[in-house]
């Protein structure tokens, strides 16, 4: 393991990280998507609500229009509905896909955090094994001096 692997492994970090963040702005556009079909289904049942609690008139001509007036906001509720659940599958799936790619990152932080702890250990043992051999020659070229 060299920490060359890390680099790269840090590399592509950075790549994950910004398909995380191009997910995380999809989600939110989805999120914001649903948002603004929900209140336009709520406002369509407070319309819905007003007509059908209002006070009805005498004249026929007026009934038969409030009459189709509330069947055209029943049809328009009905169809925003299937928009609201069409919309919230697409903001499950876009959740779904971030949350695929943020664990994918955490993986990938993981192995690098791994990566460099091993490096770490190497390099204090190789550091180590050098002080060992630099001491090793210093008392070899000691008793040599003495000696002569």
């Amino acid at each position: 393991m060299s920490s060359s692997s890390v680099k790269r492994f840090q590399r592509l970090l950075r790549i994950r990280e910004a398909q995380e963040n191009e997910g995380a702005v999809v989600l939110g556009q989805r999120l914001a998507d649903l948002h603004k079909a929900e209140q336009q289904r709520d406002l369509l049942e407070e319309y819905q609500s007003h007509y059908f609690h209002s006070n009805l008139p005498n004249d026929a001509r007026i009934l038969k229009q409030i009459a189709l007036l509330q069947q055209q906001l029943r049809g328009a509720l009905q169809q925003q509905e299937a928009r609201v659940v069409a919309v919230s599958a697409q903001m499950e799936k876009a959740r779904s896909a971030w949350l695929e790619l943020h664990q994918a990152s955490l993986s990938l932080e993981k192995l690098i955090e791994r990566r460099q702890k091993v490096e770490s250990r190497l390099d204090v043992r190789k550091q180590q094994f050098e002080q060992d051999l630099w001491v090793t020659r210093q008392a070899f070229q000691k008793s040599v001096d003495d000696s002569a």
